[in-house]
């Protein structure tokens, strides 16, 4: 392989690790992870405090929501094949072709 060949593939894979987000970049703890591929994942908060859903195509909060310890965390599919990220009472449509999504929670001790 030649040396031109090696750098541009390293490159690939460096931009690959810099410029794509995912649920290690975000701050908080990943509560619940969902592949859509996956069968739909339904947990409870495990504690009371602030959560917030994020997607692999942004690095920000897509929501965020106060929970209390035993609400209902997790992802569903709707009648129509929709995914649905659900949050105690809260329910949030995940835009088409998502990836995977992921509850957090925001560690607020300081």
């Amino acid at each position: 392989m030649n040396f031109n060949k090696l750098l541009g593939i390293m490159c690939l894979l460096l931009a690959s690790l810099v410029f794509v987000p995912g649920c290690g970049l975000q701050p908080g703890r990943t509560i619940v992870t969902q592949g859509f591929e996956a069968e739909p994942v339904m947990e409870t908060a495990p504690q009371t405090g602030e959560y917030m859903l994020f997607t692999t195509a942004s690095p920000n909060a897509t929501a965020t929501v106060q929970l209390k310890e035993g609400d209902a965390l997790g992802f569903k599919k709707s009648a129509d094949g929709r995914w649905i990220a659900i949050a105690g009472s809260y329910n949030y449509d995940l835009p088409k072709g998502t990836a995977q999504a992921y509850w957090k929670l925001q560690d607020n001790k300081k």
